[in-house]
Protein backbone atom coordinates (compact mmCIF):
# COMPACT_ATOMS: atom_id res chain seq x y z
CA UNK A 1 0.00 0.00 0.00
CA UNK A 2 2.79 2.26 0.94
CA UNK A 3 4.53 1.79 -2.36
CA UNK A 4 1.50 2.77 -4.27
CA UNK A 5 1.03 5.65 -2.80
CA UNK A 6 4.95 6.59 -3.10
CA UNK A 7 4.74 5.92 -6.90
CA UNK A 8 1.22 7.71 -7.16
CA UNK A 9 2.38 10.97 -5.43
CA UNK A 10 6.04 10.32 -7.78
CA UNK A 11 3.48 10.81 -10.90
CA UNK A 12 1.05 13.26 -9.90
CA UNK A 13 4.03 15.77 -8.62
CA UNK A 14 5.71 15.10 -11.97
CA UNK A 15 2.41 16.16 -13.80
CA UNK A 16 2.00 19.20 -11.70
CA UNK A 17 5.39 19.96 -12.65
CA UNK A 18 4.75 19.48 -16.05
CA UNK A 19 1.62 21.05 -16.45
CA UNK A 20 2.98 24.44 -14.22
CA UNK A 21 6.04 24.69 -16.95
CA UNK A 22 3.40 24.78 -19.90
CA UNK A 23 1.68 27.74 -18.29
CA UNK A 24 3.14 30.76 -18.87
CA UNK A 25 2.38 34.47 -16.99
CA UNK A 26 2.19 36.55 -20.36
CA UNK A 27 -0.75 34.89 -22.02
CA UNK A 28 1.20 32.75 -24.22
CA UNK A 29 0.97 29.19 -22.33
CA UNK A 30 0.46 25.91 -24.53
CA UNK A 31 -0.97 27.67 -27.60
CA UNK A 32 1.51 30.07 -28.07
CA UNK A 33 4.29 26.90 -26.76
CA UNK A 34 3.10 24.76 -30.44
CA UNK A 35 2.81 28.21 -32.67
CA UNK A 36 0.40 28.98 -35.18
CA UNK A 37 1.20 25.90 -37.66
CA UNK A 38 0.75 23.12 -35.40
CA UNK A 39 -2.96 22.00 -34.53
CA UNK A 40 -2.52 23.35 -30.89
CA UNK A 41 -4.84 26.34 -31.37
CA UNK A 42 -7.29 24.51 -32.76
CA UNK A 43 -7.14 22.11 -30.39
CA UNK A 44 -7.51 24.36 -27.08
CA UNK A 45 -7.66 27.93 -28.90
CA UNK A 46 -5.88 31.19 -27.19
CA UNK A 47 -8.13 31.21 -24.34
CA UNK A 48 -8.75 27.63 -23.56
CA UNK A 49 -5.67 26.39 -23.07
CA UNK A 50 -4.66 28.78 -20.21
CA UNK A 51 -8.12 27.52 -18.85
CA UNK A 52 -7.65 23.82 -19.31
CA UNK A 53 -4.09 23.84 -17.82
CA UNK A 54 -5.67 25.82 -14.51
CA UNK A 55 -8.10 23.10 -14.20
CA UNK A 56 -5.53 20.42 -14.59
CA UNK A 57 -3.26 22.07 -12.16
CA UNK A 58 -5.89 22.68 -9.74
CA UNK A 59 -6.91 18.98 -9.89
CA UNK A 60 -3.67 17.70 -9.79
CA UNK A 61 -2.62 19.98 -6.88
CA UNK A 62 -5.62 18.48 -4.76
CA UNK A 63 -4.76 15.04 -5.53
CA UNK A 64 -1.24 15.93 -4.31
CA UNK A 65 -1.98 17.56 -1.13
CA UNK A 66 -4.42 14.29 -0.44
CA UNK A 67 -1.37 12.15 -1.12
CA UNK A 68 0.73 13.53 1.09
CA UNK A 69 -1.49 13.57 4.16
CA UNK A 70 -2.09 9.95 3.38
CA UNK A 71 1.13 8.75 3.51
CA UNK A 72 1.79 10.71 6.40
CA UNK A 73 -1.19 9.16 8.01
CA UNK A 74 0.49 5.92 7.25
CA UNK A 75 3.60 6.52 7.94
CA UNK A 76 2.84 7.44 11.41
CA UNK A 77 0.96 3.82 12.31
CA UNK A 78 1.31 2.00 9.78
CA UNK A 79 -1.94 -1.20 10.10
CA UNK A 80 -1.13 -4.46 11.87
CA UNK A 81 1.25 -2.08 14.42
CA UNK A 82 -0.32 -0.36 17.63
CA UNK A 83 0.64 3.27 18.03
CA UNK A 84 2.45 3.85 20.81
CA UNK A 85 3.27 7.04 23.01
CA UNK A 86 6.81 8.41 24.02
CA UNK A 87 5.16 10.26 26.75
CA UNK A 88 3.07 7.27 28.48
CA UNK A 89 6.37 5.05 28.11
CA UNK A 90 8.05 7.85 30.25
CA UNK A 91 5.94 8.22 32.52
CA UNK A 92 5.53 4.83 33.52
CA UNK A 93 9.86 5.06 34.53
CA UNK A 94 11.03 5.71 38.01
CA UNK A 95 12.71 8.90 38.56
CA UNK A 96 14.74 10.38 41.58
CA UNK A 97 13.26 13.25 43.51
CA UNK A 98 14.10 16.28 41.45
CA UNK A 99 13.52 15.02 38.21
CA UNK A 100 17.49 13.52 37.49
CA UNK A 101 18.21 9.96 37.44
CA UNK A 102 20.70 9.05 40.53
CA UNK A 103 23.98 7.42 39.63
CA UNK A 104 24.10 3.81 41.21
CA UNK A 105 26.04 3.75 44.23
CA UNK A 106 29.94 2.72 44.01
CA UNK A 107 30.67 -0.41 44.80
CA UNK A 108 33.51 -1.79 47.53
CA UNK A 109 36.04 -3.53 45.50
CA UNK A 110 36.13 -7.54 45.55
CA UNK A 111 38.65 -9.96 46.62
CA UNK A 112 40.93 -7.80 49.30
Amino acid sequence: MFTVLVVLFIIVAAAMVVSILMQSGRGEGLAGAFGDSFAGGAVFGGRGAQEFLTKVTTVLAIIFVLLCIGINMYIASPPGRKAKSVIREEAGQPMAPGGAEQPAPPQPPQGE
